[in-house]
């Protein structure tokens, strides 16, 4: 069964969105008048703005893509690495924080240089500069992958496309242009995350003729209904290399290492409008993150158990996102949701973007 993805309009909706964003954030350049204004927004915002621009940062194009195929492979746990945040709080909060904020350094490898020496500071940014480069590089790749197949545009002119647009607005406004645009774009993503959630359960619901919480939720198995892996196995999705690893290994790297995330802090007017920024995002914002970024693949594995042959047979698991969108969707509103993909990329990717400049 081959779906076509995308229509007419679906293709003028996400070109509009690019049109927005960019005039957005060029707009915003106007406040950027010193060097702290363009890496840090002049230190002058507030913890609710921090809270949506650090969502924004943090979900990127392939937290959709990787996250929906783990949970149609595996179901509720797909969630965990999005729930283990909150062991290396009060350290970053009261420890890291603090230090970076009044030192006022401006990179992670200053700070190295000053507590160490400068064969630190070269050795960290090298370190940092890799993470970063392939990271925007990754999130680029991703949403091209989207997006060469609803256009199509060679995947390698499509990723040059996204990097060009993605660059005009964060050259012209720096950090302050990055937040306010991720102001905008965390809310679309948000909004687009749990409207293909809705949409999803409304469908199901459809499917089967009773109510699509209900039709969802039975059209799980029960190992697909557990909020944690299995202890050891299999090699590539268990708890203890999933949830711990990352607990231990990626969330302090993204807390304490990420030069894009440090920076969002760093534009805080104060210690405490970060602390609150950083507390209201592990406790509320992620859990809402993580069924964002997660229930397409939850919903495609409950199509597949209500209506098997629904999703075509070759379907690959990690193009289970775009699929399951364009079958539950309406021309519009996959142009909205797939526009919602590219938000959470250009997020990601003006962030590193601009801490790497």
């Amino acid at each position: 069964m081959n779906i076509e993805v995308g229509t007419q309009l679906d293709k003028i909706v996400i070109l509009v969105y690019f049109a927005i964003v960019m005039g957005f954030g060029a707009y915003f350049g106007k406040y950027s008048k010193t060097t702290t204004d363009y890496f840090f927004g002049g230190r002058r915002f507030a913890w609710w703005l921090i809270t949506i621009s650090i969502v924004a940062t943090g979900v990127g194009s392939h937290s959709f893509v990787k996250y929906s195929t783990k949970a149609y492979q595996y179901g509720l746990s797909s969630t965990m690495t999005y729930l283990n945040d909150w062991f290396f709080m009060p350290l970053f909060m009261f420890g890291w924080l603090p230090i970076i904020y009044y030192t006022k350094v401006r990179s992670i490898p200053e700070y190295f240089e000053r507590r160490f020496n400068s064969t630190a500071r070269y050795l960290a940014t090298m370190m940092i500069l890799l993470y970063m480069i392939g990271y925007i590089a990754i999130q680029f790749l991703t949403l091209a992958t989207a997006l060469y197949k609803i256009y199509g545009i060679p995947l390698m002119l499509t990723v040059v496309l996204i990097a060009i647009a993605t660059t005009i607005y964060m050259h012209f406004g720096g950090q302050t242009s990055v937040i306010f645009t991720d102001l905008f774009q965390g809310f679309i993503l948000i909004f687009a995350g749990l409207l293909l959630f809705f949409l999803g359960i409304q469908f199901l619901g459809n499917q089967v003729g009773i109510n699509g919480l209900s039709a969802f939720w039975m059209n799980l198995s029960p190992v697909q209904k557990l909020p944690l892996a299995h202890f050891n196995h299999p090699p590539d999705f268990n708890f203890v290399g999933i949830f711990w690893q990352d607990g231990i290994a990626g969330s302090v790297g993204f807390l304490f290492l990420n030069q894009g995330l440090i920076m969002r802090f760093m534009a805080a007017k104060s210690v405490n409008e970060g602390r609150k920024a950083a507390a209201i995002n592990v406790l509320f914002v992620l859990p809402i993150s993580a069924i964002v970024v997660s229930n397409a693949g939850w919903i495609g594995r409950a199509i597949t158990n209500v209506a098997p042959g629904m999703l075509p047979s070759e379907m690959a698991a990690n193009d289970v996102f775009v699929t399951v969108t364009n079958i539950v969707s309406s021309p519009g509103v996959f142009g909205f949701i797939i526009a919602a993909l590219c938000a959470a990329l250009m997020s990601t990717a003006d962030t590193l973007v601009n801490a790497s400049s």
